[in-house]
């Protein structure tokens, strides 16, 4: 009777850890665009000037979200790799600057 149990209570840990293993980790949720304001990212895919291209946030503790991009000046692109900060959000769409640029507040 009792090596039932041990048995039984064994295949029950055997099944939760297998289950657990195929089952997605509770991650911290995404961050909302607008929370990314004045964040800085890198390029992961280029932005063609006039065209979106692509950038991946990453915030302590949630998995890398990843957003479409536009430069703030039409006539400007960014290779992938290149250093942006968002400086606002429209239409689904993360504007982004060089993160160079200095901006001074009165």
């Amino acid at each position: 009777m009792v090596y039932i149990i041990i048995i039984a209570l064994a295949s029950g840990l055997a099944a939760f850890l297998v289950l657990r293993r195929f089952r997605p980790l509770d991650a911290v949720p995404s961050p909302a665009p607008e929370s990314l304001l004045l964040e800085e990212t890198t390029v992961t895919e280029p932005i063609a000037p006039g065209m979106e291209g692509r950038a991946e946030f990453r915030k302590r503790g949630s998995k890398p979200l990843p957003l479409r991009v536009r430069a703030m000046d039409p006539a400007q692109a960014f290779a992938r790799g290149a250093k942006v900060r968002v400086i606002d959000f429209r239409d689904g769409c993360c504007i982004v600057e060089n993160s160079d640029e200095v901006h001074l507040v009165r």
